[in-house]
């Protein structure tokens, strides 16, 4: 097995309640149960739910042909069973990673459709009475799902070298990247979608950015915009990908960019899975509000700050 704690493309490797928007959840769960359901169950539960033979029938029928989702999860066939690990030092990496597994395989998606939740409640309360009103989406681990090849290389990171996860050798992240194969993660997508519905105070659309730290090498940038389109992500403002000679943490380059954005619009949410993507300068994270999704499969540092960020506490 390779290392567990890893950090994502191209930086440094370190080792290191209740959601208010109950709707949003609601139809994650639904997503949940038309994703994984045979077609026979899905009629039989939206005819028992009064949603008519013919519309039952053409969702069955439709269910056939949709994208894997990242509710189906490898490893999660057949999961380890959830155990308290014991988190004397040293930690056994063995256990942990079967930990690991077996949360991705459980709470995983309620967690992050828990914290989407939040954040949709504020976009829809706030969008309304700002101008140029903007949200900004970290990609992986937040829009789109790698759990493909970070349960295939065993939690560990590999740059190079090519990715067949049908091979028993590892994948290779920046060729994973550019296969595009990457999943969406469901209560995001839900809440893109919906940030495209709604109006600022002008009655102007509210703006998406996407925000990686996914390096802007060659055919990078199309392998993202294809991956986000397949998944359904469509109609985004711009999409950053961090330049090759990008030097220091990851944190430094995404709060130029949120500088940037804010010389046209009023960045009212930022959501993302590492500490990393919502850490701005002393005193401005350069967002009204930030959102902080669940992942425990990698950590790209820095970590919180000891004073914490005034983003997740308004």
């Amino acid at each position: 097995m390779g290392r567990v704690f890893s950090c994502g493309y191209d930086d440094v490797m370190t080792a290191s309640g209740s959601p208010k928007n109950d709707g949003l959840i609601a139809r994650w769960r639904l997503n949940t149960i038309l994703s994984t359901a045979p077609s026979a169950v899905i009629m039989t539960t939206l005819r028992a739910t009064g949603w008519g033979v013919a519309a039952a029938i053409a969702i069955a029928v439709s269910v056939a042909s949709w994208p894997v989702r990242a509710d189906e999860a490898s490893g999660c066939q057949n999961p380890p069973a959830q155990r308290a690990l014991d988190t004397n030092w040293p930690i056994n990496i063995g256990q942990l990673a079967q930990q690991l597994v077996a949360y991705r395989c459980t709470d995983y998606m309620k967690d992050v459709a828990a914290a989407v939740a939040q954040a949709d409640d504020w976009v829809r309360q706030r969008a309304p009475q700002v101008d140029n009103a903007a949200v900004v989406l970290d990609i992986d681990e937040t829009s789109l799902s790698n759990w493909e090849a970070i349960y295939h290389d065993h939690f560990a990171y590999f740059a190079d070298g090519s990715c067949d996860l049908g091979a028993k050798i590892a994948c290779g992240w920046r060729d994973w990247f550019l296969s595009a194969r990457a999943i969406a993660l469901s209560p995001t997508l839900d809440f893109f979608r919906m940030v495209k519905t709604l109006s600022d105070r002008n009655g102007g659309k509210v703006a998406v950015f996407f925000v990686t730290g996914r390096r802007d090498e060659p055919g990078m940038r199309a392998a993202t915009e294809d991956n986000l389109r397949k998944q359904g992500y469509d109609g985004w403002e711009r999409l950053y990908l961090r330049p090759t000679a990008s030097p220091g943490f990851v944190s430094g380059y995404k709060t130029d960019i949120r500088k940037d954005i804010e010389q046209n619009y009023k960045i009212i949410a930022n959501l993302g899975d590492q500490y990393s993507d919502l850490i701005g300068d002393p005193g401005n994270d350069h967002a009204e509000k930030c959102f902080k999704l669940p992942n425990p499969f990698y950590f790209l540092p820095p970590d919180l700050p000891a004073a914490g960020l005034k983003c997740l506490s308004r």
